[in-house]
């Protein structure tokens, strides 16, 4: 069995990283939490090939979250584990690529539809072009498509599935982890969503009802509150300052009291302090999806607002 260190150094391009250095002799190493137990061995490998390291503590939610108070300190951040989202001086996008197969016998056996479309986050998608061959030779048509702002075909982020827009598929294969992700392929494209983990070879026919009847019931919570605080992070990917002061003067227009919230951290502890019923995120979608429990007043989404302000009646997903 490989060594925890052998494996990053396996899944990480370590001499790719050093041929685009320069003359950076500072460089901050910005995490997400699954890299974060590896840190200190991505940090001797810079500090053996002659670099000075700051790991960032901050949270790293994807790549639209770069740490820009490392950035200036540092000759260069690497933003780890994402691929490139935004064009930023300084800032070097590193891929965290896990190497799988994937049992496509069970695919076909499992999976009615013929004509699939298959998608999956940055660790997966690097392998989706020979994944779609391998499905091909089973039988499938194959749709496989570039989205808005990812590096790879079939790659979709939380507030992204662009790469579905069109599509013409029977039903969506997300490879991967989690349901989060299936669960807004679902959502979006309105298909039949299969999530496949390569890790434990399970295969599942994903269930939205659960996630719907828990946002509508955020909604009608919302709707029963008379102030509302619209939550604005500053972190660069996720700055959307223009949309909460439309969503403010929307408000103001029906008659309802909304203030704007500017913070780096949307979390629990940002809204202690405050007085408000209600918080409208317009951060990660995931904030308000994932997260809404852990605040103590309701969590929801622009979109939801807009049903509460009663612009809107049909749910839909929050895409940055």
């Amino acid at each position: 069995m490989a060594s925890e260190s052998s494996t990053i150094s396996e899944r990480i391009d370590f001499q790719s990283i050093f041929s685009k250095l320069g003359s950076a002799r500072l460089v901050g190493i910005q995490l997400p939490d699954g890299l974060k137990y590896y840190a200190g061995e991505i940090a001797d490998r810079f500090r053996e090939n002659g670099y000075e390291v700051i790991i960032s503590g901050k949270p790293s939610y994807g790549a639209c979250d770069i740490d820009v108070s490392l950035l200036e300190v540092a000759d260069v951040l690497l933003h780890f584990g994402h691929t490139e989202m935004l064009s930023i001086e300084r800032v070097i996008y590193v891929p965290y690529n896990i190497d799988y197969s994937v049992d496509a016998e069970l695919l076909r056996r499992e999976i009615k539809e013929k004509r699939i479309a298959i998608i999956g986050t940055a660790s997966y998608a690097w392998k989706f072009e020979s994944v779609a061959e391998r499905l091909r030779d089973v039988g499938f048509e194959v749709e496989l498509r570039k989205g808005k702002r990812v590096a790879y075909p079939g790659q979709v982020l939380g507030c992204n599935y662009s790469c579905l827009e069109g599509t013409r598929a029977k039903a969506i294969l997300f490879i991967g982890d989690g349901e989060f992700h299936a669960i807004g392929a679902s959502l979006y494209a309105g298909r039949r969503v299969y999530a496949y983990s390569p890790l434990s070879e399970e295969l599942r026919v994903v269930d939205t009802s659960d996630f719907v009847r828990r946002r509508y019931f955020q909604v009608s919570r919302a709707k029963m509150c008379d102030s509302f605080a619209i939550l604005v992070s500053t972190k660069p990917g996720q700055k959307r300052l223009g949309l909460a002061m439309r969503l403010k003067r929307l408000a103001e227009e029906k008659g309802i009291k909304a203030e704007v919230i500017l913070a780096d951290e949307i979390d629990p502890s940002l809204v202690e302090g405050f007085r408000f019923d209600c918080y409208v995120s317009t951060a990660c979608p995931r904030i308000a999806y994932d997260d809404y429990r852990r605040f103590s007043k309701p969590v929801i989404t622009p979109q939801e607002f807009e049903i509460v302000l009663g612009l809107s009646e049909e749910l839909t997903l929050d895409l940055l």
